[in-house]
């Protein structure tokens, strides 16, 4: 594959999958309130919430995503792993957002209005975005210490 120079440093070749793997993480965190009532798993919760649970936190675990798989994909200086690292971060924030939103939910699980099917598809994205996403922080930082440089 072709590489370029650029002011902010050369792209390189590899796809920056564990990046990719946020996004779509946080573009499926967004849907259980959407998609859920046609498959029969709906909770009875207002919008408000649920646009606060499930699209702010997927949105920015989305948008800091992407950006950090194109920060990834550039070798650059310190300005641009630390911005790596915080774009990360800020997806780990979002991650954790969701699973404490829905720790609530969880400890309902079981009941006649949060049959365990229905918590486990409103729940599961948050605590896996937040691990893969605190994996990709600690990896990054240790790199960063260590002077490694990684392509994904």
């Amino acid at each position: 594959m072709a590489s370029r120079s650029s002011a902010e440093g050369v792209l390189r070749p590899s796809v920056p999958y564990p990046q990719l793997a946020l996004v779509l993480l946080g573009a499926v965190s967004m849907l259980p309130p959407y998609i859920g009532p046609p498959l029969g798993l709906e909770l009875n919760v207002s919008s408000d919430i649920e646009v606060v649970d499930h699209v702010v936190p997927g949105a920015a675990v989305v948008l800091c995503g992407m950006l950090s798989a194109l920060l990834a994909r550039r070798a650059g200086g310190a300005q641009l792993k630390a911005s790596a690292l915080a774009l990360t971060g800020l997806c780990f924030l979002g991650g954790l957002w969701q699973a404490a939103t829905h720790a609530p939910l969880v400890l309902e699980g079981g009941t006649p209005e949060a049959p365990w099917g229905t918590v486990l598809f409103h729940s599961a994205a948050g605590p896996v975005i937040a691990a893969l996403a605190l994996w990709l922080t600690l990896r990054e930082s240790a790199d960063e210490s260590a002077g490694v440089s990684r392509s994904s």
